[in-house]
C-alpha cells in the first residue's frame, strides 16, 4: 500500500468518553489474552491505554518473574502532546500504518475508531498486514453506521463493515450498543497454514453419460427441527431414491420409531429404510454396508473421523462463518478452535454456497464442490392472477434471531407507511410472539404447516427479506419459485442466485432508506413486481429438485472416485 487516506478526526468521536459496555469489552479481552505486547490504534488520550495497563498490572506484580509488558501506540488523533507520560513504550504517528512489514510483532493489537475514516479496500489491505503482525488477535471496534467520507456532518447510511464484508476472514463479531451508539466490535484472528488434504484432491467430474451406477446412501439426519437445509436434505433423498438409488435414513432417539421428522411430506415408501439407533450408541457400529454416507452438520463429523466406508458433509454453513458464536471468542476460546478441529477432519465436503466455499478455503484451507440447496417448484407455485384488495408484503422468520435483520424491516416499513403508502403486512413465524413496538396492525401467523407457508408465498405480492448475512437464503427463493416479487438485503448467500434488477430488488446491508425506496417503487408499480416475479420463477427452476440432483449424483460419483 503507497497510501494510506484517513478522514479527519471528528470532535466528540475520538476525545469523548469511553462508554462503560466498551470498557467492559475491552477489560474481558485483554484479561483473557494477558498478553505482553499491545499495540493500540486510536484517536482516543491515554485512557485506552491506562485501562490496558490497569487489566495487565495488577497480576504481573504479583510474578516478579512476569514478562514486562510492552504498550505501544498509533496515534490518530495527531495531538499526542496530550498524551500522559509513562503508559506507552512508543507513540507513532497515522504514517506508521504505512510500513506494517516493519512493524513489532504484538500479542494484542486493538483498533478503535479506524476503519470509519477508510475506504473499504484500505481497511481490508490494513487488517490483512496487522494479521501478519500478531499472535493472538486483532480487535477492531467501528460504529454500525460511519460518517460519510465525503461528508463529516452526515451518516453515510450504509453499513459498510458488517459480517459479509469480512468473509474469509477467521472473526468473531458482536454488536454493542452503548448509550452513545451503536458498535461493531471483530476479533481476528491470525491465518492458520494448513496443508491440503489427501480426500480434497477429487478427479475430474464425469459426463452424465457415465453416471450409470446406482448407489446404497446412508442419510444422517442431523435434527427435527423445521428447517431449509433439512428441508433441502429430505427432498434430495427423494430424489435420488427416484432415479434408482437405495436410500438410508439413520436417526438416533429413544422418543421416536422414525428417522424422518413428522412435519416431511417424505413416506416410508419414499425411500429404502429408516433406522434408528438408541442413544448413546454409535453410527459406525449401525452403518455399514453402504456405498457413501451423507452428513448435514458439522459437529457429526468427529463420530465418523475413521470411517472405512466414505464420508461426505454437506455444509450448509451457520452464524459462526459469519463470526456470531453468540459471544466473543478470544484466540483460546473452545467454540472457534472446535470449528478448526472439525474441519480439518478427513471427511468430503459439500458447500451450499459460495460464501461457504470462501471460508472453507481461506479460513480451514478446504477444498469443497458446490451443491446448493434445492427447491421443489411443483410445491411452490405461481398464481396466475392474485386478487389482493391492497398490495401483501410477507415477512417469514423467528423475530427473535438478530441476524435476521427484522428490526430494518419494521423501521422501513415504517417509513413505507409514513409516506402514505397502503400495504398489508403478513408474518409467519415458527413461535408465537408479542411484536412489541409495532405501531400498525398486521397479520400473523405462528407454525404454519408447510402447506399454508407455501400459499402465503404465493398469494403476496412482495416477500421482504433483510437479513445479515446467511449462508443461501432460501425463503427468498421460495418466494420467487411462487412467482413473488423480492425485495432483499445483501446478505452473502443471496448472490449465489440474486440478479439484481432482473428477479429481484437487493438493497446493500443497512440502508434503511433504499430499503423503503424499493417498496415504495414496488407498491407504485405492479407491472415491475410481475416482472421480477416472471424472472423470480425462471431463477427458482434452475435450483428445482429435478435439475439439482444430476449434479448431486456427479458430486458423489467424483468423492467414490477419489477413493
Amino acid at each position: 500500500m503507497h497510501s494510506l487516506c484517513i478522514a479527519a478526526s471528528r470532535e466528540g468521536v475520538f476525545l469523548q468518553g469511553i462508554p462503560n459496555e466498551l470498557i467492559q469489552l475491552i477489560q474481558n479481552v485483554i484479561k483473557s489474552e494477558n498478553p505482553c505486547s499491545i499495540m493500540e490504534i486510536s484517536g482516543y488520550d491515554g485512557s485506552v491505554g491506562q485501562l490496558i495497563l490497569d487489566c495487565l498490572k495488577p497480576e504481573r506484580l504479583k510474578d516478579s518473574t512476569a514478562n514486562k509488558i510492552r504498550l505501544d501506540r498509533v496515534d490518530l488523533s495527531d495531538s499526542a502532546a496530550f498524551l500522559e507520560d509513562g503508559i506507552y513504550n512508543n507513540i507513532y504517528n497515522s504514517d506508521h500504518l504505512l510500513d506494517i512489514d516493519e512493524m513489532y510483532v504484538y500479542d494484542v493489537i486493538l483498533i478503535l475508531h479506524l476503519f470509519e475514516n477508510l475506504t473499504y479496500g484500505d481497511a481490508v489491505s490494513i487488517l490483512k498486514s496487522l494479521l501478519n503482525k500478531v499472535r493472538n488477535q486483532v480487535l477492531v471496534i467501528t460504529p454500525v453506521y460511519p460518517y460519510d467520507l465525503d461528508n463529516e456532518d452526515k451518516l453515510s447510511g450504509v453499513r459498510t463493515y458488517h459480517p459479509v464484508a469480512f468473509l474469509g476472514f477467521d472473526f468473531s463479531y458482536k454488536l454493542l450498543e452503548t448509550d452513545a451508539d451503536s458498535l461493531q466490535v471483530y476479533s481476528f484472528f491470525p491465518k492458520v497454514k494448513y496443508d491440503i488434504l489427501q480426500c480434497d484432491i477429487l478427479p475430474e467430474i464425469k459426463d452424465e453419460a457415465e453416471l450409470v451406477r446406482k448407489l446404497k446412501i446412508a442419510y444422517v439426519i442431523p435434527h427435527f427441527v423445521l428447517t431449509g437445509s433439512v428441508k433441502a436434505m429430505l427432498q434430495q433423498m427423494k430424489e435420488l431414491a427416484k432415479n434408482g438409488h437405495t436410500i438410508i435414513a439413520y436417526y438416533r432417539s429413544n422418543e421416536t420409531d422414525r428417522a424422518i421428522p413428522g412435519w416431511s411430506d417424505l413416506s416410508s415408501d419414499d425411500i429404502s429404510k429408516e433406522i434408528v439407533i438408541p442413544d448413546g450408541e454409535n453410527y459406525p457400529d449401525h452403518i455399514t454396508d453402504v456405498d457413501i454416507i451423507v452428513l448435514g452438520w458439522m459437529y457429526q463429523v468427529p463420530e465418523f473421523r475413521h470411517s472405512t466406508i466414505p464420508v461426505v458433509l454437506w455444509e450448509q454453513g451457520s452464524e459462526m462463518f459469519f463470526g456470531d458464536y453468540k459471544e466473543m471468542q478470544d484466540s483460546k476460546a473452545l467454540d472457534r478452535i472446535a470449528l478448526h478441529t472439525v474441519f480439518r477432519m478427513p471427511v468430503h465436503l459439500l458447500a451450499v454456497s459460495i460464501p461457504v466455499k470462501t471460508v472453507l478455503n481461506d479460513v480451514y484451507n478446504r477444498r469443497s464442490q458446490l451443491f446448493p440447496l434445492n427447491i421443489d417448484t411443483d410445491f411452490y407455485y405461481p398464481l396466475e392472477k392474485k386478487n389482493n384488495e391492497v398490495p401483501v408484503i410477507l415477512l417469514v422468520g423467528k423475530p427473535t434471531l438478530p441476524f435476521k435483520g427484522f428490526d430494518a424491516a419494521l423501521y422501513a416499513l415504517e417509513l413505507v407507511r409514513s409516506a402514505g403508502f397502503k400495504y398489508k403486512l403478513i408474518w409467519a413465524t415458527p413461535i408465537e410472539y408479542s411484536f412489541p413496538g409495532i405501531t400498525f396492525e398486521f397479520e400473523k401467523y405462528v407454525e404454519p404447516s408447510q402447506e399454508k407457508l407455501a400459499e402465503l408465498f404465493r398469494s403476496a405480492d412482495i416477500y421482504l427479506s433483510t437479513s445479515l448475512y446467511e449462508s443461501f437464503s432460501l425463503p427468498p427463493l421460495e418466494a420467487m419459485a411462487s412467482g413473488t416479487a423480492v425485495v432483499a438485503t445483501d446478505n452473502g448467500g443471496i448472490n449465489t442466485y440474486a440478479k439484481p434488477g432482473v428477479n429481484c430488488l437487493l438493497c446493500e446491508q443497512g440502508d434503511l432508506n433504499s430499503i423503503a425506496v424499493a417498496l415504495q417503487y414496488l407498491l407504485q408499480n405492479p407491472e415491475i413486481r410481475d416482472l421480477l416475479a416472471a424472472e423470480g420463477r425462471k431463477t427458482a427452476l434452475e435450483y428445482s429438485v429435478g435439475n439439482t440432483t444430476a449434479r448431486l449424483e456427479q458430486c458423489l460419483f467424483r468423492i467414490l472416485d477419489s477413493e
